[in-house]
């Protein structure tokens, strides 16, 4: 299992605090910093170097600050995991209904597999079946991904605002705090707040509501910037349990919808024909 950077990181900050160069440290600890980042975090944990080089910010407190919040996203991503488990186990069940149909339609009567098999009602109904699991399995599918998803909007908030304030306390102007970390970030919507009168992205308003009244009384918004995070990290969390309970009714509709009928044309209807077609046949 890849160790998490909750874990990685405050060896480096133990060896950056006790007067080891910065690619010392790293190295001791065994960690590398991310070359290729490919989540919010891992960004952070780059632009955190890169903002340490350029404005002298201490990289220590940085990466301690990240540390903190990769450890609630882990937390957030096991709740997410716990509670998605239940209905992820009932919608695999559930795609099973239409072969479980079939099943059942052949234990009762084993002229329903004829019926399929040999007739074009029986062809029809297997063509029908089969549009509905695929349609039910496709829906559902996209109902789980969306849960899993939910709440992953606001990571970039989380590591955003942390690092504003980290550079906030090391010194920088709001403005240069803003630039250097939209701009290590990739995020042109926190660099976008650095200019006063530009379009505000919703989802930096609650970063932009955390400077305003600060900037405007003439006093350091890292505070309010280190509460946004620690609520965006509360957020990730609180959506993703919703998604998941949500998840679990969502489901029925496909169930009511798709595999349902599916079940009744692959494993009801052949079985009707086929003693229907039976009882005709035994009519003088």
């Amino acid at each position: 299992m890849r160790e998490g950077w909750d874990e990685s990181l405050p060896r480096v900050v133990g060896l950056l605090r006790a007067g080891l160069p910065a690619e010392e440290a790293w190295r001791r600890a065994g960690v590398t910093p991310p070359e290729s980042p490919a989540t919010a975090i891992d960004r952070a944990v780059a632009a955190a170097g890169h903002l340490a080089r350029r404005t002298g910010a201490p990289l220590a407190a940085m990466l301690l600050t990240l540390a903190r919040t990769a450890a609630d996203e882990r937390e957030a991503q096991a709740l997410r995991e716990a509670a998605l488990a239940g209905p992820r186990l009932s919608a695999r069940v559930l795609l099973w209904l239409p072969l479980v149909g079939i099943a059942l339609g052949a234990l009762v009567d084993v002229r329903t597999l004829r019926v399929l098999a040999l007739t074009p009602v029986g062809w029809v109904l297997v063509a029908l079946g089969a549009v509905l699991t695929w349609a039910g399995r496709a829906w559902t599918r996209r109902i789980v991904e969306g849960a899993a998803a939910a709440g992953g909007g606001a990571d970039a908030v989380v590591t955003g605002a942390a690092l504003v304030a980290a550079a906030l306390g090391a010194g920088s102007t709001v403005a240069d705090a803003l630039r250097e970390v939209g701009q290590a970030l990739d995020e042109p919507g926190l660099e976008a707040l650095a200019t006063r009168g530009a379009a505000v992205d919703p989802a930096w308003l609650p970063v932009a509501r955390a400077l305003a009244p600060a900037i405007d009384a003439g006093a350091s918004p890292a505070a309010s910037l280190e509460a946004v995070s620690v609520s965006a990290a509360r957020r990730v969390r609180t959506d993703a349990a919703i998604a998941a309970g949500e998840m679990g009714v969502r489901v029925a509709l496909p169930l009511t919808l798709c595999l349902l009928p599916a079940f009744l044309a692959v494993g009801l209807a052949p079985l009707l024909v086929a003693v229907m077609g039976g009882a005709f046949a035994g009519v003088p």
